[in-house]
């Protein structure tokens, strides 16, 4: 039976590009009927890497696919009462550690999109001169091979520290070199690449969760979700103090009950540390999210290692941009880009071979069925859990 128009609603829907797109779909709309839709009007079907995302209580919240959009949305939205649109964003929720496992070149550009944005708010000081590489990869992905005037706006492919440091001159005078260096390449290898290069800047291939020390929500703690494990940060005094780094291969489990994260790995004080978050739901989405990542990377290590083994005896060197823009060698420069490129394209090539055999499972164990009469009514009681009792169900997620 058709959805009458009555039982439609409307979305607004942000890519990573920042294009606008206004679907509509049924009231018991489910996350994954959204993707469905835009994979039709995008015409790309691998959007597998993706996800829903809103903003809830000042935390990135992504909406699991299978749940009724009801579920995170606002009543009216249900009631179509609303007087705003309701907006939405398509975001990249798992990093992958081999860009070539994006295959499709259309979600290729908006994976692209979304990590170059994330480079431009980069600020890891000591890796200058990698920020100038991936400007050149940028420039050859959007622009094609070098053309005098290619770079005119530098803000729309350096971070405003780096602008501000060098001046806009001497931009202009060094880049152009480094996009020469890539003429040929298509443009879909120059977005993988810059893609797999910017993954070395530890503070774009990660999804922040702020988390708490307390149940009284006291103690501001930072957990980074990365392809490779969990980063923890605490703050103190308005900065954020490094505490630890935690790769997949170390962790033994993550407990969660209520609000309540405890997290067991030798590298802790004591074996386990125990962390809170804002409610319930948030606790329940960062716990699918970090196992999803878990499952991906144990399922693309395979790749990685080949990736490591074609690029065993070339180590990466940064270079370092001087004012001079001389390069000599040492250990802390980068040898020129085209040998670079030369490795570069021989994993492209090396990886291409094997990836069209080699399958992605993304499964997740399915949720436990809740019996209530109203899907909002679970939601409501996650808001109104302020912390964790006896009979909250408890939740493991075993690593190993």
């Amino acid at each position: 039976m058709a959805i009458m128009k009555n039982q439609e609603r409307n979305l607004c829907v942000v890519l990573p590009n920042n294009t606008q797109l206004n679907i509509t779909v049924g009231v018991k709309g489910r996350g994954q009927d959204v993707i469905n839709k835009l994979s039709d009007l995008l015409d790309i079907t691998e959007l597998h890497l993706f996800g829903l995302s809103l903003i809830k209580d000042n935390q990135l919240l992504f909406l699991d696919l299978e749940q009724k959009l009801s579920m995170y949305l606002p009543k009216s939205w249900r009631k179509n009462t609303l007087k705003h649109k309701v907006v939405i964003h398509l975001r990249v929720q798992y990093f992958v550690e081999n860009a070539n496992l994006i295959l499709n070149d259309e979600a290729c550009k908006l994976y692209y999109a979304e990590i170059k944005s994330r480079v431009l708010g980069s600020m890891c000081y000591d890796h200058e001169g990698l920020y100038f590489q991936l400007a050149a990869y940028a420039l050859q992905a959007e622009l094609g091979d070098y053309k005098q005037g290619n770079i005119d706006q530098p803000q729309d492919f350096f971070p405003l520290w780096i602008i501000q440091r060098r001046g806009r001159d001497f931009i202009l005078e060094h880049t152009p070199a480094l996009h020469k260096e890539i003429t040929g390449m298509s443009s879909s290898k120059a977005a993988r690449l810059f893609i797999q290069n910017a993954f070395i800047l530890n503070d774009v291939p990660v999804t922040i969760y702020t988390l708490f020390k307390g149940k009284r929500k006291q103690g501001g703690v930072v957990l980074s979700l990365a392809s490779t494990g969990l980063q923890i940060s605490e703050m103190l005094n308005g900065e954020q103090q490094f505490l630890y780094d935690l790769a997949w291969s170390s962790i033994h489990s993550i407990t969660f009950q209520g609000r309540k994260l405890e997290i067991c790995d030798d590298a802790l004080h004591g074996g386990k540390v125990v962390f809170y978050s804002l409610s319930v739901l948030h606790a329940k989405h960062l716990l699918q999210h970090i196992s999803n990542n878990h499952r991906l990377h144990l399922n693309t290590k395979r790749m990685a290692i080949q990736c490591k083994e074609t690029n065993e005896t070339d180590t990466y060197r940064e270079m370092y941009v001087t004012d001079d823009m001389n390069i000599e060698e040492s250990d802390d420069e980068l040898p020129p880009m085209k040998f670079l490129l030369a490795n570069a394209k021989n994993i492209l090539k090396d990886s291409d071979i094997t990836m069209n055999s080699y399958g992605l499972e993304m499964s997740v164990d399915e949720p436990v069925e809740m019996l209530v009469d109203d899907p909002e009514d679970v939601l409501h009681l996650f808001e109104l859990l302020e912390g964790e009792s006896v009979d909250d169900p408890c939740t493991v997620y075993n690593f190993h």
